[in-house]
C-alpha cells in the first residue's frame, strides 16, 4: 500500500479465525478510512471495495452517546455521497471507538443496560441521518470476563434495535460489524462467540501486531492471509465445529 493513501485496509472475511468458511457467503473487501489522515475522501477508489468505513465517530463519557466531533461533521455526512459517485453500490459503516479511544470508557457504558440503550439508540440515529449503510465498533480491548460478558450483552441488544428499527420504519436493516482481536480470546480472556456470531454481520481481524517492542524479543514478520487462513483451520478452539452465520 502506498505510503500517502493512509487508508487502514483489513480483510474482513466472516469470522476469520473463529470459524470456518461457508461458500455461500461473500467475501467483503473493507478498508477504513481515518478522518485524522487527512486523506481526501474524494481520492478513494470505491470500485477496489465492497465496503468502506468511516472512522471514528466517538463515545460521550458523559451521556452515553455516539457523537462525531464538530471538525468531522461536513466529511462525515457527505462520505456515502462522495464514495458512491464512484461505485454506487459501495456500502459505508460508520466505526464508532479505535486505538486511541479509552477502553475504560466503553466497559463502563456496556455495564448497564440503561447506557447500552442510550449508546445503541444514538448510533442508530446517526448512521441514518449521515446515511451510512451500518455501524461497526472498535473496542481495543475488553480485557475481563465482566467485560466480555458486557459486550456480548451489547451486541445483542444492538442487533435487536436494529431489527426493530428496520421493521418500525421500513427502511433496509443497518449493517453491523466489530474489529475484534486476531484470536477468539484476548489474553486469556474468552469473547462471547455466541452473541458474535448471532449478532454481527461479519468482523474485521485486526491481524496485525503479532510481533512488537513491547510484547516480543525477536523482529517477527508479517503474517499473510493464508497463514492466517490456516491458522483459523489449526489452531482455534472453535473453527474446527462451527460455521458463521448470522440467525436473525
Amino acid at each position: 500500500m502506498a505510503a500517502k493513501l493512509l487508508l487502514l485496509l483489513f480483510f474482513s472475511f466472516p469470522f476469520l479465525l473463529q470459524f470456518r468458511f461457508s461458500a455461500a457467503q461473500n467475501p467483503v473487501r473493507a478498508a477504513y478510512w481515518a478522518a485524522d489522515s487527512q486523506y481526501p475522501v474524494s481520492s478513494i477508489d470505491s470500485t477496489l471495495f465492497t465496503h468502506l468505513f468511516c472512522a471514528f465517530a466517538d463515545l460521550n463519557t458523559q451521556t452515553n452517546r455516539v457523537t462525531v466531533a464538530s471538525a468531522n461533521q461536513a466529511r462525515f455526512s457527505s462520505f456515502t455521497s462522495t464514495v458512491q459517485s464512484k461505485n454506487p453500490n459501495v456500502k459505508t459503516l460508520l466505526s464508532i471507538g479505535g486505538g486511541s479511544s479509552p477502553p475504560a470508557a466503553f466497559a463502563s457504558m456496556a455495564s448497564q443496560a440503561s447506557s447500552r440503550k442510550s449508546f445503541i439508540d444514538s448510533s442508530i440515529s446517526l448512521a441514518r441521518s449521515y446515511n451510512f449503510h451500518g455501524l461497526d465498533l472498535d473496542w481495543e480491548y475488553p480485557s475481563s470476563q465482566t467485560e466480555m460478558t458486557n459486550f456480548g450483552s451489547l451486541l445483542t441488544e444492538w442487533r435487536t434495535a436494529l431489527n426493530n428499527e428496520s421493521t418500525v420504519t421500513g427502511k433496509p436493516k443497518l449493517l453491523l460489524s466489530a474489529a475484534l482481536f486476531r484470536n477468539s480470546d484476548y489474553y486469556s480472556v474468552l469473547y462471547p462467540i455466541a452473541a458474535i456470531k448471532n449478532s454481527l454481520d461479519w468482523i474485521n481481524v485486526m491481524a496485525y501486531d503479532f510481533y512488537g517492542p513491547g510484547w516480543s524479543n525477536v523482529t517477527g514478520r508479517l503474517y499473510t492471509i493464508l497463514e492466517l487462513k490456516l491458522a483459523a483451520i489449526m489452531g482455534s478452539d472453535h473453527g474446527s465445529n462451527q460455521g458463521f452465520r448470522r440467525t436473525n
